[in-house]
């Protein structure tokens, strides 16, 4: 009897630390999977945000450096997605495509550089302020990604230091370029109150220093004849009333 009692205190005592030791077992599991929820959260918050930095760059810009760059980070951050989940089907198709986009992007550069040009102030003058606002924030994050990889030694020096350069003068050029645009928009339809604020705006932003040389002296002379043709339109104006 006795040692019936002493084996079922034994096979109770197991029975105890075996429930605390599944317990503790399923407790660290769920821990684990609520912070692999948490970081897969971030992640796609991150490749998100990523994704969207990049299409606003690419709305304005060809700049294969950078583009490259940010496509490493999301091509990254996905692969670590797909080792946290395996099972996404959506994730392997978008790891193709952001290790294929810098290779596309590069040969958007060939064209001359006149062409360019052209075809750069087309794409950087937009037509609206919240538009320019909302690219100027996204080339803001664009830096603060960048600067990320290079705290985390994924980006050189060299390369936070050229790209730097490059975003802060997108920046200002996209200024520049969209309150010209918007001032020609405003004469365009006489809306002649608009024309000169416009037009500081844009000489605000060209003294502000990214823009030099050949490139500064020809928007500093578009500012200059669309105050010539503000003038005469406003004096036809004035004639065409005193007409009246």
């Amino acid at each position: 009897m006795a040692f019936a009692s002493f084996y079922m205190i034994v096979f109770l005592l197991l029975l105890m630390v075996g429930s605390v030791v599944f317990a503790r077992y399923a407790q660290e599991r769920q821990e684990n999977d609520v912070i692999r929820l948490y970081r897969l959260a971030a992640l796609d918050r991150r490749r998100n945000e990523t994704r969207t930095v990049i299409r606003a760059l690419q709305e304005v810009d060809d700049h294969p450096e950078t583009l490259r760059i940010l496509n490493q980070a999301l091509k990254t951050d996905l692969l670590r997605i797909q080792k946290l989940d395996p099972g996404r089907a959506d994730i392997e198709q978008e790891i193709r495509q952001a290790s294929a986009a810098p290779a596309a992007e590069n040969k958007s550069e060939k064209p001359g550089g006149d062409a360019r040009s052209v075809k750069s102030d087309k794409r950087t003058s937009l037509s609206h302020e919240r538009d320019v606002q909302r690219v100027r924030q996204q080339i803001v994050e664009a830096m603060a990604i960048i600067r990320r990889l290079y705290q985390a030694n994924q980006v050189k020096a060299d390369q936070l230091e050229s790209t730097a350069r490059h975003l802060g003068t997108l920046s200002v050029v996209v200024a520049v370029n969209s309150a010209i645009h918007m001032a020609e928009q405003a004469l365009t339809a006489e809306q002649f109150g608009k024309v000169p604020g416009l037009l500081r705006l844009a000489e605000g932003y060209l003294a502000s220093g990214p823009v030099q040389g050949r490139e500064k002296a020809e928007k500093l002379e578009q500012i200059r004849k669309l105050r010539e043709s503000l003038e005469r339109s406003r004096s036809a104006g004035g004639m065409r009333f005193a007409t009246d």
